[in-house]
Order: structure tokens, then C-alpha cells, then sequence
């Protein structure tokens, strides 16, 4: 729990690889949930309660690569700059466009279009976030010894 919720230290692949999964997995089950309960749609907004851990366990990667934890700012750009994209591409093709806005029914609009995003965001949410957790975990090479960040993690 401590990966989690404290960005100080140093987390080490396998243990990030693991913490990264999990996170993916809630962020997958909250994201999906205007798509299997819409009366429930905005409770998928906690997914924002994950982006605290998200930055913990990214900036101890980092210093276990011997790097500053600020480098995780570069990642979170490039990372909300192409799900943004993604998103919209795949939305427009999938995505039925929401009908004629009527002021006594906008709150069922934003609902029927968070439901018909659901699906289409999630994946698109998944698969980046697998891509970019997995990938740069990869070419970060932990630094064996003791660094400015502490000890090496524990394998």
C-alpha cells in the first residue's frame, strides 16, 4: 500500500510492473461503470482519485532509475496529450453523435453520452496505459547501487 501512496524512494520494476496493473485494473472497472450501471455514471469520475498513486509509483521508477521524479511531468503530457487524441478518434467513428440538446433533458444527454462512451474510452484508456506503464518501465534501467534516492528496492 505504501507503493501507492508515498513517492518517496525507489519502487523497482517487477513491483511497479505490478502496482501499474492494478491501478489500470480500477481505472478499467471505474471507467466502465456508466456502461454497466448509467444510473451510476458519475461515480466514474473517482478515476481521478487515481492519479495520486499514479504519480507515487511513477516518480519512484524514476529514482529508481537514478532520475528526478519531475520527469514523470514529461510522461503525464505526452501521455493525456495522445489518450486526448485517441479518444477523439476513436469516439467520432464509434460514438453515435448525441441528439439535439434539450434544456429539460440535458442531464439524460450527458448520461446517454457518457454510456456511449464507456466502452470506447476504456479500451482506448487501457491500452494506452499499458503501453506507455509497460514500455517505459522497460527502458528504465534501475541503478544497482544505493543512489540519492535511497537503497536499492527489494527484489
Amino acid at each position: 500500500m505504501d507503493a501507492f501512496l508515498n513517492p518517496f524512494g525507489r519502487i523497482g520494476p517487477t513491483a511497479f510492473r505490478n502496482a501499474a496493473l492494478i491501478l489500470i485494473a480500477i481505472g478499467a472497472c471505474l471507467g466502465l461503470l456508466p456502461w454497466v450501471r448509467p444510473d451510476m455514471a458519475l461515480l466514474s469520475f473517482a478515476n481521478l482519485l487515481l492519479i495520486y498513486p499514479w504519480v507515487a509509483i511513477w516518480v519512484k521508477r524514476f529514482h529508481d532509475a537514478g532520475k528526478s521524479g519531475k520527469l514523470f511531468l514529461g510522461v503525464l503530457a505526452v501521455w493525456l496529450i495522445v489518450g486526448f487524441a485517441a479518444n477523439r478518434l476513436i469516439v467520432s467513428r464509434f460514438v453515435p453523435a448525441p441528439p439535439p440538446v434539450d434544456p429539460h433533458f440535458i442531464m439524460a444527454s450527458i448520461m446517454a453520452q457518457m454510456h456511449a462512451n464507456a466502452l470506447p474510452g476504456t479500451i482506448v484508456s487501457v491500452i494506452l496505459s499499458l503501453a506507455f506503464a509497460l514500455v517505459i518501465n522497460e527502458e528504465l534501467k534501475s541503478d544497482p547501487a544505493e543512489n540519492a534516492y535511497g537503497p536499492p528496492p527489494v527484489r
